[in-house]
């Protein structure tokens, strides 16, 4: 019998960060006003498709950061057949620092299907899809690739052969910061058919756009939400770092510890 929730605060990590951000960042109960706390972790060797162990959740996929959109929605599909999700999941990176009372005041809130904070401070509707044939090159993951070329030899990470730079052509366009952000059962929905059409494959080429939409998780969000048809909703209060200033309702600080 699945587990009764109203949402899901699921902290996306790794095998590389889990002695370090995961310990040191690690919210001290597993669940805030019947929102369930659970970690993720890839594992490309996993005999089983996912294994929950306490609440680390280990599924057999790629831990690699350029595979990030293929563990979110595969964590959420797996989620979904663990818990009953009435409200949605705030989706969060591993190294931030949750003010808790802020947590369980944004469990209470009103939400939307997308919500999240841009770096725009504005929200966005897209009501003509033709505008993300509107691409750009981005350089983002070949820069973090020459950086970590180590990851290219991580069996875990399943990179052999891969050359970052085929896939720098992406939509141009803005959404949620990828640190964290809210998706609606809706929004979740969207997004696990869509995945589901391109069979999880975060190197599919994409004919509407004539572009790669799906290698950087949080642009890749964006994406399938306006596609669509699911509004962004932009709050300034769900994290703070050097690009963004403290606000008491603000849920966490980014740390970006251990590059």
């Amino acid at each position: 019998m699945k587990k009764e929730v109203d949402g899901i605060i699921l902290i996306l990590s790794c095998q590389k960060h889990k002695d370090t951000r995961l310990k040191e960042t690690r919210l001290p109960y597993n669940n805030y006003n019947n929102w369930e706390v659970v970690y993720v972790i890839g594992d490309f060797l996993l005999v089983e498709s996912y294994k929950l162990k306490d609440d680390i959740l280990y599924i057999r996929c790629e831990d690699s950061y350029i595979h990030l959109l293929k563990k979110l929605t595969l964590s959420i599909k797996y989620i979904k057949e663990l818990f009953d999700i009435k409200e949605g999941i705030l989706r969060c990176g591993d190294d931030l620092l949750f003010n808790e009372d802020n947590l369980i005041a944004f469990t209470k809130s009103v939400k939307y299907d997308y919500y999240g904070q841009s770096y725009y401070a504005k929200s966005y509707t897209c009501h003509d899809i033709s505008i993300l044939k509107k691409v750009k090159y981005d350089n983002f993951m070949v820069h973090y690739y020459n950086d970590h070329k180590e990851d290219f030899d991580n069996i875990h990470h399943n990179l052999k052969g891969v050359d970052m730079l085929m896939y720098t052509k992406r939509p141009d366009l803005y959404g949620a910061v990828g640190v964290i952000y809210y998706l609606s059962n809706k929004a979740i929905d969207v997004l696990l058919e869509h995945m589901k059409l391109i069979d999880y494959n975060i190197f599919t080429y994409d004919e509407f756009t004539k572009s790669y939409p799906y290698t950087i998780e949080d642009c890749a969000v964006s994406f399938i939400m306006y596609y669509n048809q699911i509004p962004f909703t932009d709050s300034q209060h769900f994290l703070s770092d050097s690009n963004f200033p403290v606000y008491p309702e603000t849920i966490v600080k980014h740390t970006n510890l251990y590059k």
